[in-house]
């Protein structure tokens, strides 16, 4: 039991004669939920762990699994009130300047249909980088891709549903570490062939004016 009231537990095993640990908490209402990362440096301290523990983990608010922790490849599995997800991630190099790294999930319900899935995919080498993601959920895909060099970042993204599609280009260079200047192109975007009605006057909440353009420069500026 620690401060907040939350309890957490450690679990030593011996499966194919290779040790197995295992951790998990339960909140103050007893509801189990993921540990957190001090959480598990405290249980570390009184139960010797493997270099994968297995760690009790959420992906979502109405789900809870078990991932594995530590080297990679990180391998995941939650359980959601209509849904199973499985989970993968795997890194390539030790280098945080020079990696590949991937990462799928896909999510069924109980009798196994696919619901759901997601992939990416990332090169890093010095001060460049490549990535690209593919995600669908029932009839919506949404595909990106992105690279990186310096200063300068291009991103992509087109995502369809039926007949409807929408398609951005972001061009962005940073200038400083507070500047950054983005050039967009959104071909897919039009304006309704008949203007949206005014429904509010209000001066303290007035309302949001729809951004009909395709091509559009932003500047920028965070705060100190």
């Amino acid at each position: 039991m620690v401060d907040d009231g939350s309890l957490i537990f450690a679990v030593n095993s011996w499966v194919s004669g290779r040790r197995c640990t295992v951790m998990g908490a339960f909140d103050p209402f007893g509801k189990p939920v993921a540990p957190t990362k001090p959480q598990q440096d405290l249980l570390a301290k009184y139960f010797p762990t493997t270099e994968r523990p297995i760690v009790l983990d959420t992906k979502a608010k109405s789900d809870i699994g078990f991932r594995t922790n530590g080297a990679n490849p990180n391998v995941g599995v939650y359980v959601g009130n209509k849904t199973i997800i499985f989970d993968v991630h795997a890194r390539l190099g030790d280098d945080s300047k020079r990696y590949l790294e991937g990462g799928a999930t896909v999510t069924t319900d109980f009798d196994g249909k696919v619901t759901g899935q997601a992939y990416t995919l990332t090169a890093k080498d010095g001060n460049a980088s490549l990535g690209g993601g593919y995600e669908r959920k029932g009839t919506q895909t949404i595909e990106s891709v992105n690279a990186t060099w310096d200063k300068w970042s291009l991103a992509g993204k087109r995502s369809r549903d039926g007949a409807n599609k929408d398609r951005q280009l972001d061009l962005s260079f940073r200038a400083s570490e507070r500047v950054t200047i983005k050039a967009s192109w959104r071909p897919d975007v039009k304006p309704p062939s008949t203007p949206p009605r005014m429904t509010s006057y209000s001066f303290d909440k007035p309302p949001v004016v729809p951004n009909y353009s395709q091509y559009m420069v932003t500047f920028e500026i965070r705060l100190p």
